[in-house]
C-alpha cells in the first residue's frame, strides 16, 4: 500500500506540475497529518462525492486527488469533487489526497470511500424471458440476451427507479422478443413492420432497428449500442405502465418515452430514462 501511495503521488506531482523542493544534504521531511481525510456525500449513483484533505503540519501549499476503483487510478478522476459515474456502481472507490511545501517531501494519505450502490434500493423485482419469433438474420441471441440485461442493470435505466429485471428461461412476468420486421404485426395490428411494439406482457423489439437503429437515429450520427438501450427502455416503459411522451422543450434531454425513433422535435436524443421519469409515482 505504501509503495502504490508513493506512485500516486509522484504522479500527483508530475500532473500538478509540483515544483522539486531545494536540494538540502538529507531527505527534506514529509508533512505530518494532524486530521485525517474524509468526504462528504453519499455512496450512491446520481450523487457527488467531495473529498477534505485534512489537516496538516504545515499547512499544504498544494493538494492534488487521485480517486480509484477497485484500487486503480481512474483516468482523469484528479479532482476534490467526483461525480459518480455508472461503471462505479457495485465497485469500491478510494481517493489519495497528496499535499506538498515547499522544503517538505509530496505526503500522500488514502482515504477509503466503500462500495457505491445504485440510485435507489430494489423495490421490486421482475422476471423476464426473452424468445424469437422469425430469422433472426445474423444476430448472436446469447450476445443479444446479454445486451438486453446489461440495459436493464444499468444505474441510468429502470433499475434507477428500484426495479431489478431477472432473465429467466421461461415464466417470467413479461416475454421481450427479438421478432423479424415482417413478423412484428402479428403481435397485433396496431404494430406495424418498421417499429418495435409493445402488446400486453410483450415487449416486441423489431430486428430490423436492433441491428441498424432507425434513419433519425443514424442521420444523427448516434451509436447503434445507444439505440439498443432506448428501444429496450421505452417498449419496457411501455410494459411499466408509461404512455408516450414529448418534448418538454427545445434543447433538453428526450424523454425515453417520447418516440425518438422517429425523431426528437428539437430535444436532445437520450436512451435513458430522465430524472422526472424515474421519480414518476
Amino acid at each position: 500500500m505504501t509503495r502504490v501511495l508513493l506512485g500516486l503521488a509522484l504522479a500527483l506531482s508530475a500532473a500538478l506540475a509540483i515544483p522539486a523542493a531545494p536540494a538540502v544534504a538529507d531527505d527534506p521531511p514529509p508533512l505530518v497529518q494532524v486530521q485525517p481525510a474524509s468526504y462528504d456525500g453519499a455512496r450512491r449513483f446520481g450523487r457527488t462525492l467531495v473529498a477534505d484533505p485534512g489537516a496538516w503540519s504545515p499547512a499544504p501549499e498544494r493538494v492534488g486527488y487521485q480517486w480509484l476503483r477497485d484500487g486503480v487510478p481512474i483516468p482523469g478522476a484528479v479532482g476534490r469533487r467526483h461525480e459518480i459515474a455508472p461503471e462505479d456502481v457495485g465497485h469500491r472507490l478510494d481517493v489519495t489526497v497528496v499535499v506538498g511545501a515547499t522544503g517538505y517531501a509530496d505526503t500522500a494519505a488514502g482515504l477509503p470511500v466503500g462500495r457505491v450502490k445504485h440510485r435507489v434500493p430494489v423495490r421490486r423485482t421482475v422476471r423476464y424471458e426473452v424468445r424469437t419469433r422469425g430469422s433472426l438474420g445474423g444476430v448472436d441471441l446469447a450476445q443479444a440476451r446479454g445486451l438486453v440485461q446489461e440495459t436493464y442493470d444499468d444505474p441510468r435505466g429502470w433499475r434507477g427507479r428500484g426495479v431489478r429485471f431477472k432473465q429467466v428461461r421461461r415464466g417470467g412476468a413479461f416475454t421481450l422478443w427479438l421478432a423479424q420486421a415482417r413478423l412484428v404485426p402479428a403481435f397485433s395490428g396496431a404494430c406495424s413492420a418498421q417499429w418495435s411494439c409493445r402488446v400486453g406482457r410483450n415487449v416486441i423489439i423489431n430486428l430490423d432497428r436492433w441491428r441498424g437503429a432507425s434513419p433519425a437515429w443514424r442521420e444523427a450520427g448516434l451509436a447503434l449500442r445507444d439505440y439498443q438501450h432506448m428501444v429496450v427502455n421505452h417498449e419496457t416503459g411501455h410494459w411499466l405502465g408509461y404512455g408516450h411522451a414529448s418534448c418538454p422543450r427545445r434543447g433538453a434531454l428526450a424523454p425515453v418515452m417520447m418516440q425518438q425513433s422517429k425523431g426528437t422535435a428539437g430535444c436532445r436524443f437520450n436512451p435513458w430514462p430522465t430524472p422526472a421519469e424515474l421519480r414518476r409515482r
